[in-house]
């Protein structure tokens, strides 16, 4: 019996949350242009990495917000950048990562590529592609910046604004890749002519932790025996998992589609999981009663949980691989569900 709930729970879990969705199989033009429309879009494939990289050593402060200086204007005029930021080896931004490649593609379908040098910097001078429906978002106040007059007419937002100048992103490290949850500009709110560094958001000191992908372990040891939830389970999850598995949607900035009706600025990603804490790990529309004690997905033990089988899988996890079973944090959370998923 138990071991048909199991059966029963995993099959959930992956059709609640869309996850045997074939992402490619999706049409990925410029009228989906939104966190919504590219939620589960695969990176793109077929480009040479790094082909886009920009010129110069660069190996200069790792982890600042680059668009400070380059940007037009800025003290780095001369070296404007389109993009540019750090990649890291862990979300915590504790060292640096080179080799690492950065995917961009904008509303034109453009494939913009660039990887981490000696000092985890990438930057390029590509282009990035106007939306011309672009939105911009701050303070709680909406700018439509292309626009529908009263008489039909569609006014598109400047070209030249860097606020228009939006993208899908991706890292990449092997064969293991995060996308960005959010359709993303160049420009900030208000300034037309800003540049935004990933750094600005994703960095040690950031509000989203840094841009990595690695299979480094969270921390740097595990005890063979004895592993605690909040000593040593919840980091890895926070570390790995939290950036969409979380409650609620994720707030996004507000986009415009085709008809440009009221905006969209909330995207469930959580597949129906909050991952940020032991009682929180529940499958969504699954009581505590009965059946649903068996919801927390770390409970199935270690041969049959679903925290541990999908994220191995590429083909099943819209992540991608986030880990593989030798790694250090898959064995430590496959030995504490051994030890009996204790809430300690």
């Amino acid at each position: 019996m138990r071991k048909s709930i199991l059966i029963v729970l995993l099959s959930f879990l992956l059709l609640a949350g869309g996850l045997v969705c074939p992402a490619g199989a999706q049409d990925y033009g410029a009228f989906n242009f939104s966190a919504q429309g590219r939620k589960l879009q695969p990176p793109p494939v077929g480009h040479k990495p790094g082909r886009d990289n920009g010129t110069g050593k660069g190996t200069h402060n790792a982890g600042e917000d680059c668009g400070i200086c380059h940007r037009p204007g800025g003290r780095a005029a001369n070296h404007v950048f389109a993009i540019s930021g750090t990649f890291y080896e862990d979300r915590a931004a504790r060292k640096v990562l080179p080799g690492g490649e950065v995917i961009l593609q904008d509303i034109d379908g453009k494939v913009i590529s660039m990887t981490s040098n000696e000092a985890g910097n990438f930057w390029t001078y590509a282009p990035i592609g106007s939306n011309p429906r672009a939105v911009a978002s701050h303070g709680g106040k909406t700018e439509v910046l292309g626009r529908q007059e009263k008489d039909g007419a569609f006014i598109p937002a400047a070209a030249a604004d860097s606020r228009t100048w939006q993208y899908k992103a991706w890292v990449r490290n092997g064969d293991r890749f995060i996308r960005m949850v959010t359709i993303a500009p160049v420009g900030g709110a208000t300034d037309p002519a800003s540049r935004m560094s990933c750094n600005m958001h994703h960095a040690a000191l950031g509000s989203r932790g840094g841009l990595w992908v690695s299979a480094k372990s969270t921390l740097p040891s595990y005890p063979a025996a004895g592993l605690g939830f909040r000593k040593h389970v919840l980091p890895v999850l926070v570390n790995k998992c939290v950036p969409c598995h979380l409650a609620g949607d994720t707030v996004t900035r507000p986009v415009t589609g085709s008809d440009l009706l009221t905006p969209a600025t909330t995207v469930d990603f959580s597949g129906g999981l909050d991952l940020t804490s032991y009682g929180g790990s529940t499958v969504k529309g699954v009581t505590k009663s009965g059946p649903g004690d068996l919801a927390a997905p770390y409970q199935a033990g270690p041969d049959a949980s679903p925290l541990l089988a999908v994220p191995v899988s590429p083909e099943v996890h819209p992540a991608g691989r986030i880990w593989d079973r030798a790694d250090a944090d898959y064995r430590a959370i496959r030995q504490w569900i051994a030890e009996g998923a204790k809430n300690n």
